[in-house]
C-alpha cells in the first residue's frame, strides 16, 4: 500500500499529513486570534439563551459535515486504474482541506453572529467546536493511512 519515497523521508501519505498537520495548525491559530479579537472588540454583553443554542445547532451541523464528507471525497479506486500518485494525493488533500474548513466554519459563523447582534458568545462557542474539530479532524498519519486504504479498497493501487 505505502512506499517509502526516499530513505528518511517516510512514506507518501505520511509527508503528505505532514504538510497538511501544518495548515490545520495555522487553521487552529486563526480560530483562536479570531476569537480573542472578536470577543475583546464586539461588547460586553454575552448575549442570549437563543444566541447560545442557534450558534450550538450550526456548529454541531458543520463539524458533523467536517467528520462525513471526506467519507464521499475518498472513493474506492476503479480495479483497472493505473496507479496515480498525483490524483491519489490530490484526493487526500482535497478530503482533507474539506475537512478543515467544514472544522473551521463555526467560528466564522459566530464571529458574523456576534458582530450582527453585539454580543460575544455565539463567536465564543464556535470557537470552541472549532478548536475541537480541528484538532478531532486533523490529517493525522493514521486517518491518511485509513483513507489510501479506502482508496485501495476495491483492489486498485493508487501509487502511494
Amino acid at each position: 500500500m505505502s512506499t517509502p519515497t526516499s530513505p528518511g523521508e517516510g512514506a507518501p501519505t505520511d509527508v503528505l499529513g505532514r504538510a497538511l498537520r501544518l495548515v490545520s495548525f495555522a487553521m487552529l491559530g486563526g480560530v483562536v486570534a479570531i476569537a480573542m479579537v472578536a470577543i475583546f472588540t464586539v461588547g460586553d454583553e454575552p448575549g442570549t439563551g437563543i444566541d447560545a443554542f442557534g450558534q450550538i445547532v450550526v456548529s454541531v451541523v458543520f463539524l458533523a459535515a467536517a467528520f462525513l464528507i471526506p467519507h464521499r471525497v475518498v472513493r474506492p479506486w476503479p480495479i483497472g486504474a493505473e496507479p496515480d500518485e498525483v490524483k491519489a494525493s490530490g484526493q487526500l488533500r482535497s478530503a482533507a482541506f474539506i475537512s478543515l474548513v467544514f472544522a473551521e466554519l463555526p467560528t466564522l459563523i459566530g464571529l458574523v453572529n456576534s458582530f450582527a447582534r453585539g454580543v460575544w458568545l455565539p463567536v465564543a462557542i464556535g470557537a470552541l467546536f472549532s478548536v475541537a474539530g480541528l484538532l478531532l479532524t486533523a490529517p493525522t498519519a493514521a486517518r491518511m493511512r485509513e483513507w489510501l486504504a479506502r482508496m485501495e479498497s476495491a483492489g486498485a493501487r493508487t501509487g502511494l
